[in-house]
């Protein structure tokens, strides 16, 4: 009878501390919505040149501050035309490329879906001349960004405005329209 018993206690012991423990994830509770990440395509046109290129990073849990890396390019090479003294020009082929880091802040008009943005990005930016052993000049930019953006849902936004965007080409505008597709990289809720 005792070992019954023991038996018993054992196998009931054992389906006790063998049942599968489920732990909730409960971040929201406690913190609110958590940071997401963020991954955004953006493109810088006007009539003369066009960049494009992409941003990645995170954004905060009110999102209304994104922290991001940037790499853009050209993706074609531009005629540019340089001087080189008595009455004498080349015509190069250029390369252009940018990366960096910035800042972005984001705030939303009302409860629409419509807000605006104010964007800093420094950037380096340097490029090469196709068929040439010549270098364009390089160096540090800081390409500030202003404009309205729209959020259909949680997930992600439109942005459109201007671009002050110094290539460090001479011969090139400044100013540019700035278009720009960002997603959330979030966990479904």
């Amino acid at each position: 009878m005792r070992t019954l018993f023991i038996l018993f206690t054992l196998c009931l012991a054992g389906h006790i501390y063998a049942q599968e423990i489920v732990v909730e994830d409960r971040y929201d509770e406690y913190f609110g919505i958590a940071p997401a990440g963020y991954l955004s395509f953006r493109n810088q046109i006007n009539l003369e040149d066009y960049a494009m290129g992409l941003e990645f990073g995170v954004i905060n849990k009110n999102r209304n501050l994104v922290y991001f890396g940037s790499f853009d390019a050209r993706p074609y090479r531009k005629r540019v035309i340089r001087y080189q003294g008595n009455n004498l020009f080349y015509q190069y082929r250029e390369e252009r490329f940018f990366i960096g880091a910035g800042v972005e802040y984001l705030k939303r008009f009302r409860q629409s879906g419509l807000g605006g943005f104010i964007q800093v990005n420094p950037e380096y930016t340097w490029g090469a001349y196709g068929g040439s052993e010549k270098k364009p000049e390089r160096g540090w930019i800081i390409t500030p960004r202003i404009g309205l953006y729209w959020n259909p849902g949680d997930f992600g936004y439109f942005k459109l405005g201007y671009a002050y965007l110094d290539s460090k080409s001479y011969q090139l505008d400044k100013h540019r329209l700035y278009l720009t597709i960002a997603g959330l990289l979030t966990k479904d809720r």
